[in-house]
């Protein structure tokens, strides 16, 4: 494997964002935060990121390659950690869902210097966690501009630095485990507005459909598209108290006919979204899709 290591191709990211005039004083700016869900793919080269990064692997298991440290197992609530110049490529045995945080900065060179970060292994074991919360904390934050959004923003990033630079276990091999059920609740919320289906959840946690049937039942206590349709109505809810139309609202949460929205709506809620919309925004008059 090392042999095949050295010969990997290498390419260098250049999407960087351009840090405000405060970041720059600083020293210190968070470049991006995301999530996403990826499938098998060939790691079939190395990228050099030119930025720190932390990979939370909330799902799935998979390995990460870096040219420098050779080939770790990553297993699902590990948390990838990534230097700017060590070329690194990584990716799930079948599928995963991740989210991540990228910064830079001299101040970042600094901090990453003082915990020894280039010593450390590529995968935090356990790390996901706080990298989840620090990714909670730092979406509230983003679109700040102030110099106080930039210092709490470092603050934030630096605490989960001190966090998962504090001495683990041993890396493990993945465990076999049972259905991830935080995992899947967490595609469905995020993917509302798409096609959900029980035999789709069903392989996303690799299970034959009746027996997912059967297991998310009595995790849930809700058949699978009960309990989808409750989520979207929840979601929908939310989205009128924020003054979104219902006919906007609808599809946001993946119903293409509005009449029927209005018959699930009235079903889970016990009222019309009409009927939601008016006792939550007092005398407002009612829209056009709302008669």
């Amino acid at each position: 494997m090392e042999k095949t290591i050295t010969v990997l191709p290498v390419y260098y990211e250049t999407i960087f964002r351009s840090p405000g005039q405060h970041e720059r004083r600083l020293g210190f700016w968070v470049d991006r935060i995301g999530k996403a869900d990826y499938v098998k793919g060939p790691l079939s080269r190395l990228r050099v990121l030119g930025q720190y990064a932390v990979v939370a692997v909330e799902s799935g298991d998979g390995e990460i390659i870096t040219r420098g440290k050779g080939v770790h197992k990553v297993c699902r609530g590990d948390a990838l950690l990534l230097m700017p110049s060590e070329p690194a490529a990584y990716g799930p045995r079948r599928k995963w869902s991740t989210r991540w945080i990228v910064w830079n900065g001299p101040a970042a060179r600094q901090a990453a210097d003082a915990m020894e970060l280039e010593r450390r292994s590529p995968v935090i074991s356990g790390g996901a966690e706080v990298v989840r919360g620090t990714f909670d904390r730092l979406a509230g934050l983003m679109a700040l501009e102030d110099v106080a959004g930039a210092l709490e923003r470092q603050a934030v990033v630096l605490n989960m630095l001190s966090a998962i630079a504090r001495p683990r276990g041993a890396e493990t091999a993945c465990a076999p485990a049972g259905p991830d059920w935080e995992a899947l609740l967490l595609y469905i919320r995020g993917h509302l507005n798409a096609r959900l289906t029980p035999a789709g959840m069903a392989s996303f946690c690799h299970m034959s459909a009746p027996h997912f049937r059967r297991m998310f039942r009595r995790h849930t206590g809700r058949s699978p598209m009960e309990f989808v349709m409750a989520e979207r109505i929840a979601r929908a809810k939310s989205l009128l108290i924020r003054g979104m139309p219902i006919k906007h609202s609808a599809q946001a949460v993946g119903f293409a006919d509005r009449f029927y929205f209005m018959r699930v709506f009235r079903k889970v809620a016990g009222q019309t979204a009409g009927q939601f919309v008016a006792s939550n925004r007092g005398s407002r008059p009612r829209m056009e899709e709302e008669r």
